[in-house]
């Protein structure tokens, strides 16, 4: 599989859409570790065949699962990771993502106030995407952003 793009490709995908599935619905214990053998699989598959969006999109993605199953360390650390991923050229959406990611793992950690600066950081950078599609879709997250615990 190492030589086998389409392969790793279609892993990575699939991994992260079930890290959807899970997250979008009530999870048992057993679905939690489920959810990060997912989000940890998709990397590893974009590590070895994605560029830098699809590894700062799978280091967001780790980084939401940590948050929701409450490990603040783990969530920073992905978090702060993606944002290092990021492209130049990135678009406005995924920089208002990554920053979503970011202000979401403050958020777990208990920091009300960097949660709520990544977040005024993140409506910023959306305000300059140009698509209405994928605005909504960075404002959904954002608007369900936890204040911090």
């Amino acid at each position: 599989m190492a030589d086998d793009p389409p392969t790793h490709r279609a892993l990575a995908v699939g991994a992260y859409n079930g890290c959807w599935e899970l997250l979008e619905r009530a999870r048992t214990p057993d679905e939690d570790l489920e959810l990060l053998e997912l989000a940890l699989a998709s990397r590893h598959h974009w590590r070895k065949v994605g560029g830098p969006q699809q590894l700062a999109i799978a280091d967001w993605m780790v980084s939401r699962c940590f948050a929701v199953l409450g490990d603040p360390a783990l969530s920073l650390r992905f978090a702060s990771s993606a944002l290092a991923a990021e492209p130049e050229d990135a678009p406005a959406w995924m920089r208002a993502s990554l920053l979503e990611g970011l202000a979401r793992a403050h958020a777990v950690s208990g920091d009300q106030g960097a949660r709520d600066a990544a977040e005024r950081r993140a409506r910023e950078a959306l305000a300059l995407e140009p698509d209405a599609e994928d605005r909504a879709v960075i404002e959904d997250q954002l608007d369900s952003l936890p204040d911090a615990r």
